[in-house]
């Protein structure tokens, strides 16, 4: 079998890096990949396809190779021109691909039925248990790291059948990523509010993992085009926002940064605006500390001036520059133009949205500080800082 992903002339590093066609491979990972109704979809794969599409490629569906996860991981470390995913970058499986990503951060979790009243309070706890894998998946090699026997594991070749084996009490615990668990819970029809998850295995990335044989220019290039979706466009949102938006809900995150850090990261920057307008911005644009606070990257600001034009980021330097007016959210919502008209009516304020956090992954409720200054060069600025919102 081969892939449709067939590089056009206008691509040209592309084309000159692809030295045959490529296969993907892939299996029942909701919502990430997945097959339904005869088709394959889920994040991972929607956000493969925009990829390619900004390489000049076509990818066809329909030609993606969907196995178990252990025979695929095996063929794609053997097949010349395969790529795997969603994989993890685990340390055992470094040398062994050509990465590309992240997709998002995931977590390996052990899941359990409420009812069982199971505490883990360590991998010492974990031996009294029968656990049920994936084989050759993350979570298993993180418990056989944890020194669980692999005797003691309950071992099966596709996760939907362990989250069976769960529900109906076949298996005391389920170790697997967390968000793929409650989509198979889901779809099985259980109620997931009688399942919990009692110990985080791990925290990672999710890869596209090529073939090691796969020519650096390749990986590059599909690298870059990668980068590319996640970068806000005209509408001001990006296409790997939006794709999140269709299959994962919105988060709230767990504690960050407070409110009170925020207000004073904007007063400070506030009152440098006012001594020395062009050097503050300056900064600000290029990252420096206390602008993007080095320690906490996810304390940062960001600068507008009244006629809604991104004039600094500490975040995202790319976008200075921008005019923001009337551009949304992946809800919608004209949150750029609510912090300018506040902050021109109150002076100070804050405004809710929906955001990516690049050092988490996925989608999370934002709450941004905003502040009206005038700078040195007698320019109204809007300085703006944000946090990621707590669960009340």
């Amino acid at each position: 079998m081969v892939l449709g992903a067939v590089l056009s002339n206008s691509s040209a590093l592309a084309q000159e890096a692809l030295t045959g066609d490529l296969v993907f491979i892939t299996e029942q990972f909701p919502p990430f990949n997945f097959e339904e109704d005869g088709r394959v979809q889920g994040l991972s794969v929607d956000l493969l396809e925009v990829a390619l599409g900004r390489m000049d490629a076509d990818l066809n569906r329909s030609e993606i190779q969907l196995y178990s996860w252990n025979e695929g991981y095996q063929r794609a470390l053997k097949e010349n021109g395969s790529v795997l995913f969603s994989t993890v970058q685990l340390p055992e499986r470094e040398d062994s691909f050509r990465w590309a990503g992240p997709i998002i951060t995931i977590r390996d979790v052990l899941m359990v039925r409420k009812e069982m009243g199971i505490e883990i309070g360590g991998p010492e706890d974990l031996g009294a248990y029968d656990i049920g894998v994936v084989n050759g998946d993350s979570s298993m090699i993180l418990l056989l790291d944890l020194g669980v026997s692999e005797e003691d594991l309950v071992v099966e070749k596709e996760a939907g059948a362990l989250v069976e084996m769960l529900m109906n009490g076949s298996i005391d615990l389920l170790a697997y990523e967390e968000i793929s668990t409650f989509s198979h819970l889901e779809n099985l029809g259980a109620d997931t509010e009688d399942y919990e998850i009692v110990y985080v295995l791990g925290v990672y990335d999710l890869y596209y993992a090529f073939n090691a044989n796969t020519s650096d220019s390749l990986v590059q290039a599909f690298q870059d085009a990668l980068s590319d979706t996640m970068k806000v466009g005209d509408d001001g949102t990006s296409d790997y926002q939006k794709i999140l938006y269709r299959y994962l809900p919105v988060k709230y995150s767990e504690h960050n940064v407070t409110e009170e850090q925020v207000v004073e990261l904007v007063d400070i920057t506030a009152a440098n605006l006012e001594e020395d307008a062009p050097g503050t911005l300056a900064k600000v644009d290029a990252g420096e500390h206390p602008y993007m606070d080095e320690e906490n990257p996810d304390l940062y600001v960001f600068v507008y001036n009244t006629e809604v034009n991104l004039v600094a980021d500490a975040g995202n330097p790319g976008l200075a520059g921008q005019n923001m007016k009337g551009k949304v959210d992946v809800s919608g919502k004209m949150f750029r133009d609510e912090l300018i008209s506040g902050a021109v009516d109150n002076g100070t304020g804050w405004v809710d949205y929906i955001w990516t956090n690049p050092a988490r992954g996925g989608l999370f409720y934002k709450t941004t500080y905003y502040k009206l200054v005038t700078g040195s060069d007698g320019v109204e600025y809007v300085v703006c800082g944000g946090k990621y919102k707590e669960a009340a």
